[in-house]
């Protein structure tokens, strides 16, 4: 397993948005009325539909909205399930709906003891997802988020997590690419279990406060965020854990709102979360949730600028 960081170069003017060649960067937006226009291109759908022909949409895996969710399983073979969900313990779940997961984890002996608050599994489908946590009181308390596939690519933006609700995030993937960014207040371990033929890319800003205590061929513990976090578990309250396995996929870690994932090399259509995955109109409602989870919680944005997209060293 091959663990890559981007050099950190100076600090360039930002553009007002991402280019076609990035996604994710969407960093904390401005006052309203400053907010700038929503991503342009057109959305992922689109992309595909022009190079492949007409493609199946499936609204039940595909929402065009963002949800506040508990106990929530989607599971498909093929098709892609995206969307944005704001992962809330505290909301009242089906009673069936969290026996029927327990069942399952017990069926399956899923590598962690903990009912998922949130499942996405697919086989061959793409796993595109805006993510964030909320909470109804002030106690502390962990989302469980669970995201499964065989050979999909998965792309997750952990946007926002109010304080004292915390992610327990859990990615599992034979060989698929992963693309992962985390809010700058992500306190936490990341757990990494890639194959030989496996790597790792930090971006920029994920570089800037990452620190590896542990790495072989196959594994590595990176620490993220303040404090002795080296003892950190699934279950320890008041800080973030994010667990990822796979054979041999290619992982890219950074900061949402400050890293771009450049997506030139790609030989995909896909690569872009925000509005080439979900499509303009979704993503105006992402940037809107963003600022009014900021403004109601405070998070702060960390030392951070936005950076133009760097290369892998």
């Amino acid at each position: 397993m091959i663990i890559e960081k981007a050099e950190l170069a100076a600090a360039e003017p930002a553009a007002p948005y991402a280019s076609e060649k990035a996604f994710g960067a969407q960093g904390v937006p401005p006052p309203a009325q400053e907010q700038p226009p929503p991503y342009e291109g057109a959305s992922m759908r689109g992309i595909a539909a022009a190079a492949l022909g007409p493609a199946r949409v499936n609204s039940i895996f595909q929402s065009a909205a963002q949800q506040h969710a508990n106990f929530i399983t989607l599971e498909s073979k093929h098709n892609e399930i995206s969307g944005s969900y704001i992962i809330n313990p505290e909301l009242a779940g089906s009673a069936s709906a969290h026996t029927r997961m327990l069942d399952r984890r017990e069926r399956k002996k899923l590598q962690h003891n903990i009912v998922p608050n949130a499942a996405f599994k697919t086989k061959h489908g793409r796993i595109n997802l805006n993510l964030a946590t909320d909470g109804n009181t002030d106690q502390l308390g962990k989302a469980y988020v669970q995201i499964v596939t065989r050979h999909g690519r998965v792309n997750v933006n952990l946007f926002a997590l109010q304080a004292n609700k915390n992610v327990f995030l859990e990615i599992v993937n034979k060989d698929g690419p992963i693309n992962l960014l985390i809010p700058p207040t992500f306190n936490g371990l990341f757990r990494i279990s890639n194959g030989k033929h496996g790597g790792i890319h930090f971006l920029p800003g994920f570089a800037a406060r990452a620190r590896v205590v542990f790495a072989d061929d196959e594994h590595a513990d990176i620490l993220f965020g303040k404090g002795d976090l080296s003892l950190v578990e699934p279950t320890s309250e008041g800080v973030d854990y994010c667990s990822i396995t796979s054979c041999k996929s290619y992982l890219t870690l950074g900061v949402s709102g400050v890293d771009h994932v450049d997506t030139a090399a790609g030989s995909s259509l896909m690569k872009k979360l925000g509005a080439m995955v979900l499509g303009p109109d979704l993503m105006r409602t992402v940037e809107t949730l963003r600022a009014e989870l900021l403004r109601e919680h405070g998070t702060p944005t960390g030392p951070f600028t936005q950076t133009s997209p760097s290369s892998s060293v």
